[in-house]
């Protein structure tokens, strides 16, 4: 079993931002709503590939969740995959890697640091908008998006997120990142 858990602060003044990108993939693929857990402090949802959380500490608590799902039985790092924001890629950009450090993500710091390893499986969307001369113009990760960039998200990225999971689920992580690290 994966457990997914989507990286985002709580709150209805951070909901469209951009460091919530994982959130709102999450309410796209789960439109029906979710169950406060509160022992864990998170929101979650059982999905057809693993237990869907959104931390309900602010970013760079996140890692929190991890101390009660060290508890379960099947619990091992390996199956932890972690969705967040990342400013060094270009909007709508997608990696997915393993057993890699932090990148400087401040939730993703305190999920390694709460796991005592890095062997997790990452999904990283770009929130950086690109220029004309290839380089990235990196926003506010507080900053909402656009109307258009929502469109995205709900009509393109969720989708695709959907079928990395289902990918990583059924088929591994070698397989996953082989197929959507590629250009």
């Amino acid at each position: 079993m994966l457990y997914i858990i989507g990286l985002g602060n709580p709150g209805e003044k951070y909901r469209n931002t951009r460091h919530n990108i994982a959130w709102l993939i999450f309410d796209e693929l789960f439109s029906d709503g979710w169950n406060h857990h509160k022992y864990m402090n998170a929101d979650i949802k059982t999905g057809h590939h693993g237990l869907y959380i959104k931390p309900q500490t602010f970013m760079n608590n996140s890692g929190e969740v991890i101390s009660f799902l060290k508890k379960e039985v099947d619990f091992d790092p390996e199956h932890v995959l972690v969705i967040y924001d990342d400013i060094d890629l270009a909007f709508g950009d997608i990696r997915v890697s393993f057993d890699r450090g932090d990148g400087g993500h401040n939730g993703m710091k305190s999920i390694t640091n709460h796991l005592g390893s890095k062997k997790s499986i990452r999904i990283r969307i770009g929130i950086s908008r690109k220029i004309d001369d290839g380089r990235l113009a990196k926003p506010n990760v507080l900053g909402n998006f656009p109307p258009e960039e929502q469109k995205i998200i709900h009509n393109e990225l969720a989708p695709k997120i959907e079928r990395i999971i289902k990918s990583l689920a059924e088929e591994g992580r070698e397989r996953a990142m082989n197929t959507y690290n590629s250009k």
